[in-house]
This record gives C-alpha cells, structure tokens and sequence, in this order.
C-alpha cells in the first residue's frame, strides 16, 4: 500500500540546515507505505550525484512532522540512504535535514568525522551541551547522574519533577534528582541495593551498556559479536547492544572487553547516538 505523503521543506539555522539548494545538489526522497504504521523511505540525489547519502535518524515532532536527518559525502559508507519507519501514523509531512558539521560551535571536537557527526547528532537535539567556552571535552569522564540526563533526554521520557528521592545520597535539590527518579520509577535505575545510587561517581562501560539495554528493545539483533571472556554481571548487557549494531567491534572496549573502564563524554555520545540511528522501541 502506497499513499501519498506531503514533503515541506523549511529553512533550519545553525547545524541542521534544509536541503533548499539548487536541483543539480539536491537530495529528494522516496516513501512505500507498508501500512497505516509503517513504511520506506529512502533518499537519492535528484542529478547524478557520486556521493554516499545515510540516513541519521527520524524523529515525529509533537505537531506530526517527520523529520528525517541524513548526511551526504564520500566518506559516508554505502547502503545507509534507506530505513523502515514504524510507530508512526501515516500520512505525515516529512522534512528532510541535512547534519553539517560547523568547528565553530563546539571548539574540540574529535578529528574522526564519524565521532564529530555522533557528537552533533546529539548536540543538535539539545541531548548534550557544551561548556562555556564552546568546547565538548570529548575525553572527560562522566558521571552517573549526567549520563542518566543524556539517556533521560535520548529516550524522550517525560521528566518526572514530583517524586521524591529514594535514595539517602540524591538530595530532593540535587539538580540530577528529576532524572534519576524519572529512570528509577521506570526500573532503568535501583542504585546498589543499599539505598545508594552514586549519583557523582564516574559511570563505567558496563553500567553505560547495561541502562541502554534496560531501556530500548532494538528490532534487529542479527549482528555478529565476539564473546567476552571477562567475568562481569553486565556480559549480557554488551552481547544485547553488540547485536543490535550499538557496540561495535572498533570501540577500544570491545575487545578484550573491559567493562570497569570510565565511559567518556565521545564514548557516551557515540552509543546514544547510534541508538538513534537504530529502529527501537522502548521497554
């Protein structure tokens, strides 16, 4: 089944700028409905074009606009300018937005394209900031509580503002408390079991992969992976994400697997990011 679906193009400012460019430059797309849910689309220059289009990700705006993100250029990898959407109610109007990358905005960011595009993907949903002085600090650590905000904000949960802590070190005016409970309320977060949740202490690798994993059900779980031979409660964890395309086997912690390494700020960025770029549904 096939109906037709409304294209409007809009003119974005900053990071995400609009595919308003001359016709010899310009990417259009294609939509097969598959049901009242479901559906391809896929993008394709409009003139002949050699570079590579992927698509980023998709997000369904609170007044029904689909807005699908991609990037173009030859080190895009090949096969990525197609996805299923799902859990959508078709026909929508859809907005094509391409991710520039601008050095300007965030100082340090990583040389690695593929780094600096999963930083801005976030960064371009307000999912992570900055510092003042327009840097990322891709090596920092993070705590518990920040990266709790970033999966809050990634998953797109409604903040809960009104539950008080249940744990004896989050203060009620802890600024993280909102997140934390938000999280704990959905059985994402239970602390250590002695009423502690160690809201300032780093997070690791396995605490990272083990909370994506208790909160998004990923619909393809048919990659390869390699198993850890460390003895680690969070093994399932990184075998989960690893099929589901979240780990990959270039990551610095995939092989050995070493999941007491303090997860950095590039580290979180790049798992969440790949999340989005990922059909999933939440738990």
């Amino acid at each position: 089944m096939k109906k037709p679906i409304i294209l409007l193009v809009v003119i974005s400012s900053l990071l995400i700028n609009t595919v308003f460019v001359n016709a010899a430059n310009r990417v259009i797309y294609d939509f097969t409905q598959y049901s009242d849910t479901s559906g391809e689309i896929q993008l394709t220059w409009k003139e002949d074009n050699n570079e590579n289009i992927q698509i980023i990700s998709y997000y369904l705006t609170k007044d029904n606009i689909l807005e699908v993100t991609y990037r173009a250029g030859n080190d895009v990898p090949d096969g990525f300018n197609k996805r299923t959407i799902d859990g959508i109610n078709f026909p929508v109007k859809i907005i094509l937005q391409e991710q520039k990358v601008d050095n300007d905005v965030l100082i340090d960011l990583p040389d690695d394209k593929t780094n600096r595009y999963d930083i801005l993907n976030l960064y371009n949903r307000g999912i992570i900031n900055g510092y003042n002085d327009n840097s990322f600090k891709p090596d920092s650590k993070v705590t518990r509580a920040e990266f709790f905000a970033m999966l809050v904000a990634t998953a797109g949960y409604e903040i809960d503002t009104d539950s008080k802590s249940v744990f004896s070190d989050v203060n009620n005016d802890f600024w993280g408390k909102k997140y934390i409970m938000t999280l704990a309320n959905k059985g994402v977060v239970s602390g250590d079991g002695n009423g502690l949740c160690n809201p300032n202490g780093e997070i690791t690798i396995g605490e990272v992969l083990a909370i994506i994993d208790r909160t998004f059900t990923f619909y393809d779980q048919s990659r390869d992976y390699i198993k850890p031979t460390v003895i680690h409660w969070s093994n399932d964890n990184f075998i989960n994400t690893a099929k589901a395309d979240i780990v990959w086997k270039s990551d610095d912690f995939y092989n050995p697997y070493t999941p007491n390494m303090k997860a950095t700020r590039l580290q979180c960025a790049t798992l969440l990011s790949r999340v989005l770029q990922t059909n999933y549904c939440l738990k």
